[in-house]
């Protein structure tokens, strides 16, 4: 049989485990950058509103949610984050980076 390569991403491994469990840290990796900027800009999208609402207190209240939800986005990716370094020195598995022995 010939063995399946993903040229993108190399060095994943030939152990289906492996290679799903580093496929998995990739995608929640990206998922925290897409997450970081999406609150960034969130963020600033609020102080804009915020700016230019001027004296609508309804602009002025809906500026302030947006960017209290960028802030609670923000508490959310640092405790994922959090999360996953805690399993990690639980269980002595680098998570984020796996390799491990094969059975």
């Amino acid at each position: 049989m010939a063995e399946i390569t993903n040229n993108a991403i190399r060095n994943l491994g030939t152990d289906g485990g492996t290679a799903l469990a580093k496929y998995i840290a990739i995608i929640w990796k990206t998922l925290i950058i897409i997450g970081g900027l999406a609150v960034l800009l969130y963020l600033i999208w609020g102080a804009l509103s915020w700016i230019l609402a001027g004296s609508n207190q309804e602009r002025l209240k809906r500026a302030k949610d947006q960017m209290f939800n960028g802030i609670f986005g923000l508490v959310i990716l640092v405790l994922s984050y959090a999360i996953v370094k805690l399993i990690s020195r639980v269980t002595g598995l680098e998570i984020l980076n796996p390799n491990w022995p094969g059975l």
